[in-house]
């Protein structure tokens, strides 16, 4: 009975360390960090707000386009703390639609995700036919199916096939998907978040201002409830 006792006692204290383990990776990996174009993979410290360009005719949006508070997202296609984030983001806009403005801009981390920058080409190149939204939000739910592939065949591999499935001309999304406007579209969402010092992925703005990532829907809610406050009380 005491080798038993001694047995069960070895497994829980295993099995606990174990949890505490993989708690700690998954606090750890909550974001992708590094400049774009860099390798550095580091979870930012010591919080600065900066700032970044507000939302214009060349950005991609959801929402309402008169409201009065902007939430920009600055994400990497192939960032599995952007993939996270994605359901969250997507209830947000639901709730909100009528009193926010969301953007997202490219901010692929080339270095540590070698499919992120032909993803986000895809993304823009399905917009040039109307379809940037799907594209945008077939990327992040089937991530872990194309996430591994080589940049190399990815296109041939998915990227077509989404294009196909969603009613696009995928000759016209191939010779689109390597275009200057669309290469240099998400050039200037990298230079905007490089201005604003970004070294994670996701990075959020309200109002064109950083604000720390929220952990919850609850801290997106807090954050626009509070913002459309200070814009009520100005009006």
């Amino acid at each position: 009975m005491a080798d038993q006792s001694i047995n069960r006692m070895t497994m829980w204290f295993i099995i606990g360390f174990i949890a505490v383990v993989v708690v700690g990776f998954v606090i750890l990996g909550v974001m992708s960090g590094g400049s774009a174009g860099s390798g550095t993979a580091t979870t930012p410290t010591n919080f600065v707000a900066t700032t970044v360009p507000p939302i214009s005719s060349s950005d991609w949006t959801e929402g309402n386009p008169k409201a009065k508070v902007t939430l920009i997202e600055y994400g990497d296609f192939e960032c599995p703390a952007c993939g996270a984030y994605f359901p969250i983001v997507q209830q947000v806009i639901a709730n909100y639609s009528s009193t926010i403005l969301f953007a997202f801009r490219n901010f692929p981390l080339y270095s540590i995700h070698p499919d992120a920058g032909i993803a986000a080409q895809a993304a823009e190149a399905a917009g040039l036919q109307g379809k940037y939204w799907p594209m945008h939000d077939l990327l992040y739910t089937d991530q872990t199916t194309w996430v591994d592939s080589a940049s190399s065949s990815v296109v041939a591999e998915f990227f077509n096939g989404y294009a196909s499935q969603l009613g696009l001309n995928v000759t016209q999304f191939d010779s689109d998907i390597d275009s200057a406007k669309v290469l240099n579209k998400i050039q200037n969402d990298v230079t905007t978040g490089n201005n604003a010092q970004i070294n994670h992925t996701p990075t959020f703005f309200i109002n064109n201002t950083q604000i720390p990532n929220p952990t919850s829907l609850a801290d997106f809610e807090t954050a626009l409830n509070n913002a459309i406050a200070v814009t009520s009380t100005a009006l």
